[in-house]
Formats: C-alpha cells, sequence, structure tokens
C-alpha cells in the first residue's frame, strides 16, 4: 500500500502515481520511469534528484541532513525553503496528496 502524489517533470507534464511503502521518492519516481539524473547513485553527494515539494507537505517530508543542506546550498540559485533531494525523502502516509516538481536537470 502505498501514498498518491501529484509529479510534474521538467518539461511540465503532469501525472499521478503511487509511492509505495519502504521506498524513498527517489526509488518511487525511477519506478515510474521519471528522468531523474540521480548520478550519485542516491547517495546524497550530488544535488541531481533535486526537486520541490508543495508547501502543504514540505513538513511531512522530513528534515533535511547536513549533507542535503550543504548540496542544495550549492545551487542556491534555484534552491529554496521547499527543495529536497529525492534521495534523502523517506516514504510517510502523510505524503498522500503532495505535489512534487522536478528540478531540471544540473
Amino acid at each position: 500500500m502505498g501514498v498518491m502524489i501529484k509529479v510534474t517533470d521538467e518539461t511540465g507534464d503532469s501525472r499521478e502515481v503511487e509511492w509505495e511503502e519502504h521506498h524513498t521518492l527517489l526509488e518511487s519516481l525511477l519506478s515510474h520511469g521519471f528522468p531523474v539524473l540521480a548520478t550519485c547513485g542516491g547517495n546524497a553527494s550530488c544535488a541531481t534528484c533535486h526537486a520541490f515539494i508543495d508547501p502543504e507537505h514540505i513538513a511531512a517530508s522530513g528534515e533535511r541532513t547536513d549533507a542535503e543542506a550543504d548540496l542544495l546550498d550549492m545551487v542556491d540559485d534555484v534552491a529554496n525553503e521547499y527543495s529536497r533531494l529525492c534521495c534523502q525523502v523517506e516514504y510517510t502516509p502523510d505524503m498522500d496528496g503532495a505535489s512534487i516538481t522536478l528540478q531540471a536537470a544540473m
């Protein structure tokens, strides 16, 4: 069982997908065929899985780790308070209905 999220890709196309338990947001996006680069393999060392979480769900996405915050500081020309690295966002039922917007490849 999972939650439904709305994902908007870098071309502006949106679709609703199911995010299953025990998957990070990155794993869910990749399993649904979204073109997330994730050059570091989901280890929070590249920022190529940068996305924006809607304001209503940003708190439910959890706290940023220091490593994640450092990487997002490096892309501060596009990062904002709603920025997260998809590899660092763990599944939670509270993300049901969230809107996720993928940042264009860096």
